[in-house]
């Protein structure tokens, strides 16, 4: 038999309300699974998103129906651990706070760790009294799959309460030294992407004798060329193409959908052209290029299958001595 534990320490000296509403929320979602408690303190029109994989509520007839199949189905405590809490003054009434939420049970005495969790909420002030107005729970990998089921639900930024939510769901989507999704991000949202069918194209860039330009010019040089390489690709291509740093000097870029393979090529040379220019110019002391592989489809792959099929076809423009592209179609 489990023996469930109190919930864990959390790291606020002080406990402003806002914080409070967090904590009976937590109490009833997570240690008391108490439908009705939770009801009790959200507005009419509550927003939630990220209730361990269903559908959005958006008000709380809809909260109140995903709590209880929720309930039903996994009626079991955990305790919780919060750390990382942040709270912001959005708005006169309205405010937002932010924690990452270690859920755990005790085991015959041993701690066994459940998930990990990213929870937004906000809060606002109804007569004497603080309910929440947007719940955002979500496992950490999956924030770039959430952040894409927001913004179709909510193109206009205009609410605070969104506005706050893009921006950390952006943040934690990026690779910090570029910029760039990060892989997480850009396998959920390619993975999207092909569950709608279609053509596209799947590339894997690398750059040629970047280990030269960390060792004869240092590293610090070495990642303004990458910023350099990933900024000139992220301007190349459309808002809705995914780009994304996949590890060390590798960028994946998918376009989607696309009906013109030569257009692509012909970008692909204009990023190639600018690049050697830009090297010649300015690290002069070693011979550096950009080498592309990729495939034209239209089938549903994995993203190993991509990344696998791509890397052999990069690798045949390495042999021949890089500085170019090879896009085969399937």
């Amino acid at each position: 038999m489990r023996n469930i534990c109190k919930r864990g320490k959390n790291n606020l000296a002080e406990k402003s309300f806002v914080y409070e509403t967090l904590l009976r929320f937590l109490e009833g979602y997570f240690l008391k699974r108490d439908r009705e408690s939770i009801l009790e303190m959200t507005t009419e029109d509550v927003y939630c998103i990220g209730l361990q994989g269903q559908a959005p509520a958006f008000n709380r007839e809809d909260f109140g129906k995903l709590l209880e199949s929720h309930i039903a189905v996994d009626s079991a405590s955990a305790a919780y651990r919060i750390n990382a809490y942040q709270e912001k003054t959005i708005g006169e009434g309205n405010w937002i706070c932010y924690c990452e939420l270690e859920t755990y049970m005790d085991m015959d005495g041993e701690k066994l760790n459940l998930s990990w969790w990213g929870i937004t909420v906000g809060v606002q002030k109804e007569g004497g009294s603080y309910k929440l107005g947007l719940i955002h729970l979500s496992e950490m990998k999956n924030w770039a799959e959430r952040g894409e089921a927001l913004r179709k639900l909510y193109p206009d930024t205009s609410s605070p309460f969104i506005e706050s939510l893009y921006r950390h769901l952006e943040e934690s989507s990026r690779d910090s030294l570029t910029g760039l999704y990060n892989r997480k991000a850009g396998e959920v949202l390619i993975s999207q992407a092909l569950d709608n069918g279609g053509e596209y194209i799947f590339l894997l860039m690398d750059i040629d004798n970047f280990k030269a330009v960390n060792d004869v010019y240092g590293h610090l040089k070495g990642d303004m060329v990458l910023k350099y390489v990933a900024d000139k690709i992220r301007r190349s291509f459309r808002d809705t193409d995914v780009v994304f740093r996949l590890g060390g000097d590798e960028i994946v870029t998918f376009i989607y959908p696309c009906k013109n393979r030569q257009a692509i090529e012909e970008k692909l040379k204009k990023i190639i052209e600018d690049y050697n220019k830009n090297m010649q110019e300015n690290f002069s002391r070693i011979s550096s290029s950009l080498s592309w592989g990729g495939i034209f489809s239209s089938r549903k792959r994995t993203f190993t299958e991509l990344y696998q099929t791509s890397d052999k076809i990069m690798y045949k423009v390495k042999r021949r001595g890089g500085k170019g592209y090879l896009i085969q179609e399937d």
